[in-house]
């Protein structure tokens, strides 16, 4: 056996051995990432579903958690399905569908309660997630 030879299998095994550290260093580091990231999401959709009512400015969120906007909406996106704003007009909508159903309050309060300042505005967006506008809906929920 040549001295040089048993010195490049040896070394050969170092780098092999440091490459698989590194590599596991690197799927940890993936993993410890996702869950951060996977909790800063969960912790977004929370704060969305107890303040949907309220005006919510989606740059000023994401600012507030040190995030860039677009790089906030891209990983929201990945992480419900929907961007900040359809998962906010989403909760907003349910919660108006569930109003109409089983409150006699008039379109202009529910609007408001489910954070809609613009009747109107509200009476759109509705028609265009649901099909029929508020006061339809209300019928229809009430025929069956």
């Amino acid at each position: 056996s040549y001295p040089c030879q048993d010195i490049s299998v040896q070394a050969s095994h170092q780098i092999l051995h440091l490459l698989i550290i590194f590599h596991r260093a690197m799927l940890q580091e993936h993993t410890l990432k996702n869950e951060f990231l996977d909790r800063q999401m969960d912790t977004a959709a929370s704060y969305f579903n107890q303040n949907y009512n309220h005006e919510i400015n989606i740059d000023a969120y994401a600012s507030s958690l040190g995030m860039s906007v677009s790089w906030f909406i891209r990983n929201f996106k990945k992480y419900t399905g929907e961007t900040p704003v359809q998962f906010i007009t989403s909760l907003r909508m349910t919660n108006a569908q569930v109003l109409l159903e089983n409150t006699t309050y008039s379109i202009n309060e529910i609007a408001r309660i489910v954070g809609y300042n613009n009747t109107l505005y509200f009476s759109r967006i509705f028609h265009k997630q649901k099909g029929c506008s508020p006061s339809q809906y209300r019928t229809r929920s009430h025929e069956t």
